[in-house]
């Protein structure tokens, strides 16, 4: 269910889009990554607070949002397909042939296409985008660890977007590389846990946060 609260610049942030009592920028880890990670970004995502995304493209200097969807009545420029054509592009699915499952130096992905979209919305845009259909396809395990998220997940293997960003890294470069992004967002979902019950953080907590974002 979405909110019916006016976001604004005094409500929210309009770096991160949390609540400004929550905001997440001064933890924001920087992720140097070998591979570039393009976000193909629904264009309903775009303005959701719940939305990760943003929080991959603001964290990993070597990633880039693009909006997409929406039909012609939104009239968003069409996708330039020359910049998904180089050999060594992937997309990231969950399922299919899994071409990543034995990766090797010389089949390693450069850069890796990510639907930033619901279920519905990611089914539409691979049909909608030829060229998404003519990608390898790095296809990632289901979760194993059950956590608490942004949203609820209807499928076994759902995750949110820097969730499987982050299970992408830890298969491509280690999972050394994937955790920075990985105690992002569970530090996002608790902070918009606690506000949702009314749980106020402890002065002690705020600095304890800080302490350990140093080693993101």
């Amino acid at each position: 269910m979405r909110s019916s609260r006016q976001r604004d610049q005094y409500s929210h942030c309009l770096r991160c889009f949390l609540r400004r009592e929550i905001c997440i920028c001064s933890l924001l880890p920087t992720v140097q990554t070998r591979t570039e990670f393009i976000i193909l970004q629904h264009v309903y995502e775009s303005i959701r607070p719940s939305n990760t995304g943003r929080l991959v493209a603001l964290a990993m200097p070597n990633s880039q949002i693009i909006s997409c969807g929406g039909g012609n009545r939104i009239g968003l420029p069409l996708l330039d397909n020359g910049l998904l054509l180089n050999p060594a592009t992937w997309l990231l699915w969950p399922d299919g042939p899994d071409k990543g499952s034995d990766i090797i130096e010389s089949a390693r992905p450069e850069r890796v296409v990510v639907l930033d979209a619901t279920w519905q919305q990611a089914r539409r845009l691979y049909s909608r985008i030829a060229v998404l259909r003519t990608l390898p396809r790095l296809v990632l395990p289901a979760p194993a660890q059950q956590r608490k998220r942004l949203r609820k997940q209807h499928r076994s293997d759902g995750m949110s977007t820097i969730e499987a960003v982050a299970a992408a890294l830890a298969k491509l470069e280690g999972r050394e590389t994937a955790e920075p992004l990985e105690k992002l967002y569970d530090e996002v979902v608790r902070r918009k846990n606690a506000i949702r019950w009314g749980i106020r953080q402890s002065a002690a907590e705020d600095k304890e946060i800080v302490v350990s974002s140093s080693v993101l």
